[in-house]
């Protein structure tokens, strides 16, 4: 027969699949080897007291057939020991589609005893396929094996090897660390734009000051000045850190001259600032684009928050990036802001509490830094996407709470990898009496998932 097409619906039995059609099709796709991104891909380790090894956790593919091993296995090779001769042993994964046996399983096979012994290696035919994963060298009187008594041959292409791309250009995790590398480089070129945009709204601004009516100038800083145009315009210009200013239910007189007022749109930070002070901006309820330097490390306690009652309008920022190399959020920085998006970049080590709290416009949320604040995203009712890179390693408390439409979140590492992440009390807006306030019930990882139980109250593996 010339030609041949699948897969359809079956209508009164005209058309038949087997077994062999779906792995037959999915060899086509997945190379023979060892998926790299599942477990410990098959590692082995070796006893220090007696002849055996442990074959850890793993997942292949030989021919569309998959073969996985989810718990350690131990295998006593005392038994191949001669009492005058060294010998090898292999170690393998072994395809056998013959009627009688269509199975994919764990073998171990013996060489002769020699003085120099050689490695027996698998036989193939139409029927057996092989990854040869180790040979162990086994010598008389041994007690237990040297490191040197073991090849590692998982790496060797002709005998084992790792799972390709559909391309067969490289491996799983090579792709994705491509991936990172790509991203790395599009957030490059992004902070290069931002910067060449921020210099822009400089200069748009500076332009003012030769054809614009200035209505006040000042001292915001050491060595920060700020003017204020009849635009609504705001440009801080200089170097250095902003004054930090006094909450204004302190009575403090030490208040920002920019706060409560509703006169102001826009503020452009120019490059060599290094802070945004508490306070600078709260309350600045018009104030609905912020160019950021590259120069900026922190950003203040309440520097642009936006105080309201949780049933209020939202106000204040519209847009928000901030740029590579600020370390510190602080406490309510951006809370109550009107974003609708944001992403946290890896310079970020510090995050205080309340950060992005009642935001209720915002839906998209990126955190590449390693920290989920405290209540960071509380209160953010359209909150819908959240993207976790592989370097968060904790997430605070009430992170999550009161997100109401938030149903998952996507995290770019594995499952074990998101288990050794610390996680505050409540992180995932759940008290310890889950009264249905969270709607959060899966986080997807790279080999699987995370899932709520709510019989159990427990988030559960769930291993693609």
């Amino acid at each position: 027969m010339a030609f041949s097409c699948g897969f359809f619906n079956s209508k009164g039995l005209d058309r038949t699949y087997t077994a062999e059609n779906f792995t037959e099709y999915l060899s086509s796709l997945i190379c023979n080897g060892i998926l790299d991104t599942y477990g410990s891909c098959f590692g082995l380790s070796r006893s220090l007291n007696s002849l055996s090894v442990g074959i850890g956790t793993g997942k292949a593919w030989i021919d569309g057939h998959y073969f996985i091993n989810d718990a350690s296995y131990a295998i006593d090779l005392k038994r191949y020991q001669d009492e005058s001769l060294p010998r090898y042993v292999s170690i393998g994964i072994v395809l056998d589609t013959s009627e009688s046996v269509r199975d994919v399983r764990l073998e171990v096979i013996a060489g002769t005893p020699a003085e120099s012994p050689s490695v027996p290696e698998f036989t193939e035919s139409d029927t057996k396929k092989r990854l040869h994963l180790y040979s162990v060298r086994i010598n008389p009187g041994a007690t237990a094996f040297e490191a040197a008594d073991i090849t590692d041959f998982r790496e060797d292409k002709s005998k084992c090897g790792y799972c390709i791309c559909i391309l067969g250009k490289c491996r799983v995790s090579e792709v994705l660390a491509k991936l990172a590398s790509l991203t790395a480089l599009i957030d490059s070129f992004r902070d290069i734009t931002e910067d060449l945009t921020n210099k822009v709204d400089e200069l748009t601004v500076k332009v003012e000051d030769v054809s614009g009516e200035v209505l006040e100038m000042g001292q915001c800083g050491e060595n920060v000045t700020y003017v204020i145009y009849s635009t609504g315009k705001v440009l801080l210009r200089g170097s250095g850190a902003m004054y930090d200013y006094a909450s204004p239910i302190s009575h403090d007189p030490n208040q920002s001259p920019f706060r409560d007022r509703d006169d102001l749109t826009t503020v452009i930070v120019a490059n060599g600032i290094t802070s945004i002070g508490d306070y600078a901006f709260e309350n600045t309820g018009n104030l609905t684009s912020a160019s950021l330097p590259k120069s900026l490390v922190s950003v203040g306690n309440s520097a642009f928050m936006y105080a309201q009652n949780y049933s209020g309008p939202v106000y204040g920022l519209t847009s928000l990036h901030i740029p590579d190399g600020v370390t510190t959020l602080k406490r309510k920085a951006f809370m109550s802001a009107a974003i609708t998006e944001v992403t946290i970049p890896a310079s970020v080590t510090t995050v205080g509490d309340l950060v992005f709290a009642d935001c209720s416009h915002l839906t998209t949320a990126r955190v590449e830094g390693k920290t989920v604040g405290d209540t960071m995203f509380s209160r953010c009712s359209s909150l819908r996407s959240v993207t976790l890179a592989n370097k968060v390693k904790s997430i605070g408390k009430s992170a999550f709470v009161y997100c109401d439409s938030l149903t998952e979140i996507t995290y770019e590492g594995t499952l074990e990898e998101w288990q050794s992440i610390t996680k505050g009390d409540y992180w995932d807006g759940r008290a310890l009496v889950d009264d249905g306030t969270s709607v959060l019930v899966r986080v997807q990882c790279l080999n699987g998932y995370m899932k709520y139980d709510a019989e159990s109250k427990e988030w559960k593996e769930v291993h693609d």
